[in-house]
């Protein structure tokens, strides 16, 4: 029987941009996050956005703190404060606010020459955007038909959240729940998201996306794929050795979903790629 392992991440510490990143540039913070153009000057030719793990949940009515300090935008206070309360959460919109910008840059980014791509923010990062996470754990149970429903509606909007990005030219799309690890949530919460959510989003959005696009999972969400015995590790050759982000481009059309790995380890030199079949 397969066995959860939790990856020990190395770039948890987040390293946000300063006001004098964004001075140097002829840009402020935090208007410089919010419009398609200031962004994209902001990210460079070759960029993962967004800045900050709360894009997604600011686009459902969380509450922001968006100002010049390097700790980026982040949750201010809770706006859920009764697992009652996730029923009333408007869809996430791609057509509004500084998701709609952020999608915008990649295209203005990708029709320019650069490399640019999203991470996209699964549910319990999400959740940690709007509410205590403690709170939604202790009432999961007794609320499970809205927690299913949130998970739902969630895989639907990443899905097309995904589209989007593809349609701006991305070709490699990034996805992170770190929150929603192992050693955060415990064996069976974490169990339960890999069941309830990330297979059925990853079904859903493979369904949607051409053959050529991948997605490329944070480690903590790819073991436990594994550990749940969702999924499987198989190889992809590579005619020579290679830098892995390069390794992760040339695997486009030619598999699913990668994430062995952590998208940062982009001086790593390898052989082979691993990627993941779902079972």
């Amino acid at each position: 029987m397969a066995k959860l392992i939790d990856y020990k991440c190395r770039y948890a510490a987040y390293n946000g941009l300063s006001k004098e990143d964004a001075e140097s540039k002829g840009l402020r913070l935090p208007d410089a996050l919010c419009s398609a153009e200031q962004i994209a000057k902001l990210a460079g030719n070759h960029a993962v956005l967004p800045f900050d793990p709360v894009l997604e949940a600011e686009n459902l009515g969380a509450q922001i703190k968006l100002d010049d300090s390097s700790l980026g935008p982040r949750k201010d206070r809770d706006v859920i404060t009764s697992l009652d309360q996730l029923a009333d959460l408007p869809r996430l919109d791609v057509t509004k606010g500084r998701l709609a910008e952020t999608v915008k840059a990649i295209a203005l980014i990708n029709s320019n020459g650069g490399n640019a791509t999203m991470e996209l923010h699964g549910p319990v990062t999400i959740l940690n955007g709007l509410a205590d996470i403690m709170m939604v754990l202790m009432g999961w149970r007794k609320n499970a038909d809205i927690m299913a429903a949130f998970f739902n509606h969630t895989a639907e909007d990443l899905a097309e959240l995904a589209m989007a990005v593809y349609q701006a030219g991305a070709r490699i799309i990034y996805y992170t729940d770190s929150p929603g690890s192992l050693d955060i949530l415990g064996p069976k919460y974490a169990r339960q998201i890999t069941e309830d959510f990330t297979v059925p989003f990853l079904r859903l959005a493979g369904s949607k996306l051409p053959s050529d696009c991948v997605f490329h999972l944070c480690p903590k969400t790819s073991f436990l794929l594994a550990g749940c015995q969702k999924a499987q590790w198989k190889k992809l050759a590579l005619n020579e050795p290679t830098s892995y982000d390069a390794a992760c481009l040339a695997a486009c059309g030619k598999v699913r979903i990668l994430g062995q790995r952590c998208r940062k380890d982009t001086a790593l030199t390898v052989n082979c790629i691993n990627y993941l079949d779902l079972i």
